[in-house]
């Protein structure tokens, strides 16, 4: 009940409810607090200063004070009080006997709810015209005095503590020494769910229920429902009042009948928490660095993602109820949240160095965005996305370049060989290059030999097409030769193979540069080009 203590203060005072009410907008005030926002506007212009001052004060008695009170009463009840023009002279009798002045001319008073700020005219009855709203009253008894409840120790055998925690399952309060002697969280106690006292036990003890009084008849208990005012209506209200030729309906019947709410708020609660259970793992899911694992639910995931918005879309959540009873639920937020969830494969690829996947004479420093290799021999690493849809765009930056090395740049497959040139073998495919030219390579073919190399301070893009299914390569924001690898299909996984101290970085995460160029090459593969191997 703490969560919904804020629905328990009145907007006006700011202290739990005393004796409510409710306005016409279905918003509750405290009835003294209804007493001081009253506003009384009058229907006609009030009498001039100077009729006002011509009155004497000789011409006021307490007959005229209580007369003052019966108009008052009769106005806004409740204490609203209304002014009046006192008595004159000549409106004493001849023989000099004081008379009771005119009635005061009609006031209209008004109310204003605190929260909306929408205006209520009141009737003849003034703020007793409005119904008291006998449910939050006993609702707000009820948390008062559930917040009041001595919470005690029911082990302690001589003057108990105070109880520190409430087991749910066994229904015991315990004070911190008994709670950790006679239920420790071991065993099994330990799937035993322990929570504040105050949070467990409401007393037994409550205050009795006020029977629900009519609002025109004070003397009458709601016994009827009437359909087209949509208010609970005494007997007498059938009988002389306004809801005669109305649709009624029982009382009971109609209690019962809008109390589905039960139903749709559990139905709603339900699949909030499927939702939110969903959300919840699939963060998990994006956090894993495992691309096999990913891959292997991926699609699932997806697709639970987006049947659940679907769901939410198509109004899954409608409400399951009476059409005279109306509810909305405020999906809002959580429609939101849907919208923004994706999968990192979906977008352009963020990703790091795995230093899982390295080869063991890989070094990784700068958040594992940067590598390099002390070995004469190439040794392989790589990125910590699987790439299967999409369009994506990397480069890497070279930090050191000594001694003409050749490192190789591409995609692999999750199982290479990581002890050797990257497309050595028929699971890469990548450009390797020197300071001087590159050639493109898979299954230890070379092909499309191209003038043009790298130095210290070079940047080589990477771009992998998969909706096109091709590979290309860029240095310097221009196309390295032809589209250097075409069919692509399945999922691949950046890599890069480097030796003899090179050392790159990696920037992910980017869009493909409008001002690159796409340059064809004329070269074609030749049996004649260079091989090293």
């Amino acid at each position: 009940m703490a969560d919904m203590e804020e629905e328990l203060k009145c907007p006006v005072c700011g202290s739990f409810y005393r004796d409510p009410i409710i306005l016409p907008c279905s918003h509750n005030v405290c009835l003294p607090c209804a007493r001081t926002i009253l506003v009384q506007t009058p229907e006609a212009e009030p009498p001039s200063p100077q009729g006002r001052a011509s009155a004497s004060a000789s011409d006021y008695d307490y007959l005229d004070l209580d007369k003052l009170s019966v108009y008052s009463e009769a106005d806004s009840g409740y204490g609203s009080y209304t002014s009046f023009v006192p008595a004159t002279p000549s409106q004493k009798s001849p023989n000099g006997v004081r008379v009771f002045p005119p009635a005061p001319p009609l006031r209209h008073s008004c109310l204003t709810c605190p929260q909306c700020h929408r205006s209520a005219l009141l009737e003849e009855r003034g703020l007793r015209g409005f119904a008291r709203n006998r449910l939050l009253e006993a609702i707000v008894s009820r948390y008062q005095q559930s917040r009041a409840v001595a919470t005690k120790c029911q082990l302690c055998e001589r003057s108990p503590l105070e109880a520190a925690v409430m087991c749910e399952q066994c229904d015991v309060l315990y004070c911190e020494p008994c709670q950790q002697r006679c239920h420790p969280a071991r065993g099994p106690l330990a799937k035993h769910r322990l929570i504040p006292p105050t949070q467990g036990r409401v007393s037994k003890k409550l205050v009795a229920r006020k029977s629900s009084t009519c609002t025109e008849h004070e003397l009458e208990n709601h016994s009827m429902y009437c359909a087209n005012c949509k208010i609970p209506v005494c007997y007498q209200c059938l009988e002389e009042g306004k809801h005669g030729k109305h649709e009624v309906k029982a009382l009971g019947a109609m209690w019962k009948q809008h109390k589905v709410v039960r139903d749709q708020i559990c139905h709603c609660t339900l699949k909030l928490r499927q939702t939110t259970g969903l959300m919840e793992y699939c963060l998990e899911v994006l956090k894993d660095n495992d691309p096999s694992g990913f891959l292997q639910i991926s699609d699932a995931l997806i697709k639970r993602v987006q049947v659940s918005q679907e769901q939410w879309v198509k109004g899954a959540l409608e409400p399951k109820i009476n059409p005279e009873f109306d509810l909305t639920l405020d999906n809002g937020p959580l429609l939101q949240s849907i919208h923004q969830l994706d999968f990192i494969q979906m977008k352009m690829a963020w990703f790091t160095f795995d230093p899982s996947s390295a080869h063991a004479d890989i070094l990784l420093s700068n958040d594992n965005l940067t590598v390099t290799c002390n070995s004469y021999d190439d040794r392989v690493v790589l990125g910590s996305a699987a790439l299967s849809k999409g369009v994506h765009y990397w480069e890497l930056s070279v930090d050191r370049y000594d001694n003409h090395p050749d490192p190789a740049f591409g995609v692999a497959r999750i199982n290479l060989v990581k002890d050797m040139m990257l497309g050595k073998d028929d699971k890469a495919w990548a450009m390797y290059v020197d300071n001087n030219r590159s050639w493109f390579m898979h299954s230890n073919s070379h092909t499309n030999r191209t003038e043009g190399g790298i130095c210290k301070g070079t940047t080589i893009g990477v771009l992998l097409d998969l909706n096109k299914r091709i590979l290309s390569f860029y240095i310097n924001n221009v196309q390295q030769g032809p589209v250097a690898f075409e069919n692509l299909d399945g999922i691949f996984v950046p890599a890069v193979s480097i030796n003899r101290n090179v050392q790159v970085t990696l920037h992910t995460g980017l869009e493909v540069p409008h001002h690159i160029k796409q340059v064809k090459s004329s070269l074609s593969y030749s049996p004649n080009s260079k091989s090293k191997y």
